[in-house]
């Protein structure tokens, strides 16, 4: 452990700072297509949770250590819904406590990853048939 208070209280940004010109034009647009990105995250929610089961059925695994974890507990759907509906609740409250200029990150922030899951799931599952 170092004592040192100069080299500690020195500290790197990694990516785009917040009140960035690139961080504002990328919070612009998404804000602007918010209503959108809701639509599109919760359809990608449903059609990552309805992938997800049917791959679990046709005998693939889920690759996420947690959820694994979870669906071997509850059950694939109790542990989808608690997963997701967890997520959309963390996302609820970001966007209530979200400065009006940046809360369309937050509906981006959720469709990005379950987009990327849900055509992961639907190569997965078309190599499975």
């Amino acid at each position: 452990m170092s004592t040192d208070t100069a080299q500690s209280q020195s500290r790197e940004t990694v990516g785009p700072a917040v009140g960035s010109a690139y961080l504002d034009a990328v919070a612009t647009r998404t804000t602007a297509h918010a209503s959108w990105l809701w639509a599109v995250a919760l359809a990608s929610l449903v059609a990552d949770g309805v992938l997800t089961i049917y791959g679990i059925r046709l005998g693939l695994t889920e690759v996420n250590p947690v959820a694994a974890d979870l669906i071997a507990s509850v059950g694939a759907l109790s542990a989808l819904a608690l997963l997701k509906g967890g997520a959309v609740g963390v996302a609820v409250a970001g966007w209530v406590v979200m400065p009006d200029d940046y809360r369309g990150l937050v509906p981006a922030g959720l469709a990005l990853p379950w987009v990327v899951a849900s055509v992961m799931n639907v190569v997965a599952v078309g190599l499975a048939l």
